[in-house]
Formats: C-alpha cells, structure tokens, sequence
C-alpha cells in the first residue's frame, strides 16, 4: 500500500477542560477527495486548524508525505505544498481578480530587499515569472476574461473559484476547502463539483468540509465523520452512511436528502 499524502496520529487539542479534537487518527491517499462530515461543534474546522499549522496539538502527530509537519508554522506547511480556502470567502477588497491570485505566489519568489529595491534582474524575472504562472493557471481555469474585474464583486460561485485557484498558485498539491459550496446556488455548486473533480483527475488531493450531503456523495473518494471531536468511522461514502451510529449521530434526515 502506497505511503497516505497526509496522516494523524491520536491528534488531540484541549481547550481548557474541553476536548475539541480527541485522538483523531486518519489518512488520505495521493489524489483523493476526501470530505469530513460531522454536526455543528464536531471539531471539523478545528482539525483543519491543526493540520494547517494555525492551532498546535496537545497531542499527536501529522505527517504530510511521510514528514513530521506537527510542529511547523502556517507558513512553512504551505511551502511544502499545502494550501487552504475558508468558509467566509477571503478575497482582498477593492482588488482585481489578478491580484488576488498573484498575492499567493509572493511566498516562492526568491529575490533580496536590494533586489526589490532597485528593481534588478532577479527582482524583474522572478515577478516576470509569477505572473506568467498566474495568467496561465487563469487561462486554465477560465478566468482570463475577469482578469481586471474586482474580485469582491464577483457572485459568490466566482469568487470561491477565485480562492481555488488563488490556492493552487502556491504551488499546492494537498488543498483543504471548509465548507466550499456554503452560499452557493445549484448551478454554482454543480460548477464546483466538476472544478473539484478536474483538480482531482488533474493529480492534486483535495480534503473538503461540507455539510451538503449531494455533493459529498456526488465527488468524495472518502469521508470520515467526527462527533464531539471523535472520529465515528472513515472509509467510502456506502460504508460510513452504512454505520448506524453514523446515521444516529449526524446523518439522519441528511442521508435521505442525499439519496432524492
């Protein structure tokens, strides 16, 4: 069996008296959509700020590719290849969609204060770089004719495009969306759906929270349900949705939904 791209082991963050994520152990294989469901309070963006460096654990470990990333900063998880979108979309106001999607390749120019300053070679060729990497990835993903719209003004659907693809120019090759379709229409999540499975078919691993049954049914390789900050079961979506305590603890009506 191949080495997971990401793994934890008995990861654990206390809170005061309260145990938010609790001896969590999981792993997603290279090229995966992997969703984790759970209710309200489960502890679901909780993981996803342990695993993104924004919170330490109490306990545990995390591994991306093999490697010991517990201790690392945000910022040194991202330069390994791990990118993220929020449930609130984050997009810089008042800026063109370009400039958003640039601002995420800054962390990979290599270039001196004296550099920028006088404006030299390698200043000019790293920026030259940049934003021949983000006209190509707009391009790629069907943003070029926005390319000078206002990103904030965009609808809703366009604007987490924005964030994706604002992800995958740093270089990402593991990228965690919370709560990705939260907001969006029907026609916009279809579009989400099919944008997620390009970038899975495309060779990226993709890790989602969603609480939109449709859509974890309709594109997740795996999911993994946590309950007061326990992990119920992981697996396929017919085998967790197949556990009654499961369907007990969160799916329920959820389920049904899904199945219409």
């Amino acid at each position: 069996m191949s080495q997971p791209i990401l793994r934890t082991d008995d990861l654990t963050i206390k809170f005061g008296g309260i145990t938010a994520v609790d001896r969590v152990s999981i792993h997603i294989k290279q090229g995966q959509i992997f969703g984790l469901i759970g209710p309200n309070g489960a502890g679901k963006t909780t993981m996803f700020n342990l695993l993104t460096g924004i919170y330490k654990p109490t306990a545990g470990k995390i591994y991306f590719k093999g490697k010991d990333i517990t201790s690392l900063k945000t910022h040194e998880i991202v330069s390994l290849g791990i990118s993220r979108t929020f449930q609130n979309i984050r997009l810089l106001k008042g800026h063109t969609v370009f400039q958003n999607v640039l601002l995420a390749t800054h962390h990979k120019l290599r270039y001196s204060f004296v550099d920028a300053l006088f404006m030299l070679m390698k200043f000019r060729q790293s920026e030259q770089q940049a934003e021949k990497l983000v006209n190509d990835l707009m391009s790629k993903y069907n943003l070029s004719g926005l390319r000078d719209e206002i990103a904030s003004d965009l609808p809703q659907g366009l604007q987490r495009k924005v964030e994706i693809v604002r992800a995958l120019a740093t270089g990402a090759e593991l990228i965690f969306l919370d709560e990705p379709a939260a907001g969006l229409n029907p026609a916009e999540t279809a579009e989400l759906m099919q944008l997620i499975r390009q970038l899975r078919d495309e060779g990226n691993t993709i890790f989602l929270i969603e609480h939109d049954m449709k859509l974890v049914k309709g594109i997740c390789d795996e999911i993994a349900v946590l309950h007061f900050g326990q992990l119920l079961d992981q697996g396929t979506y017919e085998k967790v949705t197949g556990n009654q305590q499961v369907v007990q603890a969160y799916l329920g009506r959820r389920y049904k939904n899904a199945q219409s």
